[in-house]
């Protein structure tokens, strides 16, 4: 069934690309890119490159929001629009030649008080009709941080497969209500466990601990260093590394490791090549500049050098695709 992408705080994505970033002085611009962007929106595309083709709830307002739906719908992603009285933001991506890219995200469109409950009854009603349910990004300003606790809810309750990537308070609650996998990143899941994890051995404890909280999976994303794929209650810890490289961007590869593990789960595959698939995409976007998607050919070659370290010889009796 159709996976149903959940988009509250979308973006036009834009990359400024400059020879280097001069402090206090004119930077000049060699070129500017426009595309669809914000968290959901990048799972959403990688989702219907990877040949698994979501529908797409997405918040959209003024003409930054029109700019968004024309992108969409040139790629052949179909969405579910809920209007905004205030213009979706434009995020900035400053790329040199040289070092590293600065990112400025704006702190609107804001929500009013009619709209965030308007918001928070159609998501609800929208997740009756669903199988997968993938609830990715910050929450839309101005909604009420337990919004995605109550989205979570009530998709397990009709019986939805959720997968959540979002942070602070509104992970925190969320959490509660057990979706089947959570996506944190270092920091994200070090700021869920309140204390810095130094280490690889400090990072698997935590999203054991995380793992227990929601009785599900935890797929924590490391950058360069790979992937971690837990479940506590299974006693699994697989381990996902790729061969070093010189990332030419890191815009969004979160975001693509969610949807290669998304894509996985829907194929009915076992959790290593969840991880093994997931990375080899999260590993593809970093190949390509912001907004791009790689050739199958590349994708191809990468999965074929993610090594996935196994963290338990045998899996429990309980089936570990089990829907929720």
């Amino acid at each position: 069934m159709t996976p149903l992408v959940f988009s509250l705080n979308p973006a036009v994505d834009v990359e400024w690309r400059v020879e280097e970033i001069l402090a206090g002085e004119k930077n000049e611009l060699r070129s500017e890119s426009r595309w669809p962007g914000g968290k959901g929106v990048n799972v959403a595309r990688w989702l219907s490159w990877l040949r698994k083709p979501p529908r797409l709830f997405v918040t959209l307002g003024g003409a930054t929001g029109r700019e968004l739906a024309a992108g969409l719908r040139k790629e052949g992603i179909r969405t579910v629009a809920f209007r905004l009285r205030e213009p979706t933001r434009v995020n900035v991506v400053v790329t040199p030649d040289r070092g590293e890219q600065l990112r400025f995200n704006p702190s609107w469109p804001h929500l009013d008080a009619a709209e965030s409950r308007r918001l928070g009854q159609e998501i609800c009603r929208l997740v009756l009709s669903a199988r997968t349910v993938v609830i990715s990004g910050t929450l839309a300003f101005g909604a009420p941080a337990a919004l995605y606790a109550r989205l979570v809810r009530a998709a397990r309750r009709g019986g939805c497969r959720v997968f959540l990537d979002c942070d602070r308070e509104p992970f925190a609650l969320a959490v509660r209500e057990r979706p089947f996998l959570v996506k944190p990143n270092q920091f994200e899941l070090a700021q869920w466990a309140g204390t810095p994890l130094p280490d690889e051995a400090s990072e698997v404890e935590a999203a054991g601990r995380l793992s227990k909280a929601t009785g599900g999976w935890v797929l924590v994303s490391r950058g360069e260093k790979g992937a971690l794929l837990v479940h506590q209650e299974l006693g699994v810890v697989h381990r996902a590394t790729v061969p070093a490289s010189v990332p030419r961007n890191t815009v969004g590869a979160g975001d693509a490791l969610l949807a290669g593990v998304v894509a996985a789960v829907e194929a009915g595959k076992d959790p290593e090549d969840w991880l093994r698939d997931g990375v080899a995409t999260g590993t593809a976007a970093t190949t390509v500049a912001p907004g791009q998607l790689p050739s199958r050919k590349c994708w191809n070659e990468i999965l074929r050098s993610v090594a996935v370290h196994p963290g338990t010889t045998s899996l429990s009796a309980t089936d570990p695709r089990r829907d929720p």
